[in-house]
C-alpha cells in the first residue's frame, strides 16, 4: 500500500497550518527588487539644470546685494586717483603744452593717457558731486554707457564738463549698483547740489524735477553765459525694467568757466535707457564656461562625491557666475 506525504497528500487531508496560501503570499515574503539606478547622464543632466537654476536666481541676488558693494569699492578707487589731480588743478582736458622750439609737452594725469590730447577716456573720473538733500556723495565718470555707470553716475560726453558754459548732463543708475540717484526725484525747487572739477568748485541751485514730455527748462539763462546742469535717472513700477525718464535741471551760481572740446557724437549704448550691446559677446563667452564649469562639477559630484567636488568646483562656479553677472547687467538699461 502506497503512503502519501505530507506534500503529496491531497490538500483535503493536509493539516491546517500546510494548506495553500494563497495566491501572491509567497510575493509578499519576498524582499522587494533594489530599484534601478538613474543612468549616468541622467544624473549629470540633472545637476546641471539645478546649478543654472540656482544661477539664474543668483543674477537677482547679485544686482540688488553685491553690485552695491563692488559700487562703492570702486568708487574708493576712483576717489583715490582723483583726489591727487584736482588738488593740483590739472585739467584733463588741457590736453597738451607746446614750448617755443614746437615740442609737444604732455602734462595730463596717467588715468587720462589715452592717447588723445583733449578728449577724456571713458570711464576716466572727471568730478565729485554732492546733493546734501539726498545725502549722496559720488564721483562722476567720463561716459554714460551701462559699464561705465557701474562705477558710479557718468558725464555725457557730447555735452560740456560742469562748471563751464552750457548744459552739463550726468546720468546715473537708480536702483541696481548703489541706486546713486535712486533718491533724484524727491529733489525740490531751491536745494543746492556742489560739484568739484579741476576748475573749481561749483554750487548748482535745483529748477525742479522733470518726466520725459514735460515742458523743457528756459534755455535763456545758458544761452546768456550761464551754465546748467541736468542729472538724468530712470523710474517705473519694476525696478529693473524702468520706463520713465526723471530729469532734474540746476543753475549754476555764480561763473562759469570756458567749455573744453568734446565729441560731437557718442555711441548708441551711451543714450538714456540703453544698453551695452558690445557686452553681448563676452557674456556668450562668459555663459559657455559658466555651462563647462557645470558639466565637470556634475560629472565630478557622481565620480568623486559630493565634498571633494564642492572644495574643489564650488570657487570656480562662483568666479565664472560673478564674470557672467557682470557681464550681464551692462545689457540692463544703463540708468537701472
Amino acid at each position: 500500500m502506497t503512503t502519501l506525504t505530507p506534500a503529496t497528500a491531497p490538500a483535503s487531508e493536509r493539516p491546517a497550518d500546510e494548506a495553500d496560501e494563497p495566491a501572491g503570499a509567497g510575493a509578499s515574503t519576498t524582499a522587494a527588487a533594489p530599484p534601478r539606478p538613474a543612468p549616468f547622464g541622467a544624473k549629470v543632466a540633472s545637476r546641471v539644470f539645478a546649478l543654472l537654476a540656482v544661477g539664474a536666481l543668483g543674477f537677482v541676488g547679485y544686482l540688488m546685494l553685491l553690485s552695491p558693494l563692488e559700487q562703492s569699492s570702486t568708487q574708493d578707487v576712483l576717489y583715490s586717483q582723483l583726489r591727487g589731480p584736482i588738488a593740483e588743478a590739472v585739467p584733463p582736458y588741457a590736453g597738451r603744452e607746446q614750448s617755443a622750439d614746437g615740442t609737444v609737452m604732455r602734462s595730463v594725469p596717467s588715468i587720462y593717457a589715452d592717447g588723445e590730447d583733449t578728449l577724456i577716456p571713458a570711464g576716466a573720473p572727471i568730478a565729485v558731486l554732492e546733493i546734501p538733500a539726498i545725502d549722496l556723495r559720488q564721483v562722476v565718470v567720463e561716459g554714460t554707457s551701462s559699464g561705465d555707470l557701474e562705477a558710479g553716475p557718468g558725464h555725457r560726453r557730447d555735452t560740456v564738463l560742469p562748471g563751464q558754459r552750457g548744459v552739463s548732463l550726468i546720468y546715473g543708475r537708480a536702483t541696481t549698483f548703489g541706486g546713486p540717484f535712486g533718491g533724484l526725484p524727491r529733489l525740490a525747487r531751491g536745494q543746492d547740489l556742489t560739484v568739484v572739477t579741476f576748475q573749481g568748485t561749483f554750487t548748482y541751485r535745483v529748477e525742479g524735477v522733470r518726466r520725459a514730455g514735460d515742458p523743457l527748462p528756459d534755455i535763456q539763462p545758458v544761452t546768456a553765459g550761464g551754465s546748467r546742469l541736468t542729472l538724468v535717472t530712470a523710474e517705473g513700477d519694476n525696478p529693473l525694467q524702468p520706463n520713465r525718464t526723471v530729469f532734474v535741471d540746476a543753475l549754476l551760481r555764480g561763473d562759469p568757466q570756458a567749455a573744453a572740446d568734446r565729441p560731437r557724437l557718442i555711441p548708441p549704448e551711451e543714450q538714456s535707457l540703453a544698453s551695452d550691446r558690445p557686452a553681448l559677446l563676452p557674456l556668450v563667452l562668459w555663459m559657455q564656461a559658466l555651462v563647462v564649469v557645470a558639466v565637470a562639477i556634475a560629472w565630478a559630484r557622481v565620480r568623486w562625491g559630493r565634498w571633494e567636488t564642492h572644495l574643489v568646483g564650488l570657487p570656480m562656479m562662483l568666479a565664472v557666475l560673478w564674470f557672467v553677472y557682470e557681464t550681464g547687467a551692462r545689457l540692463l538699461p544703463n540708468l537701472t
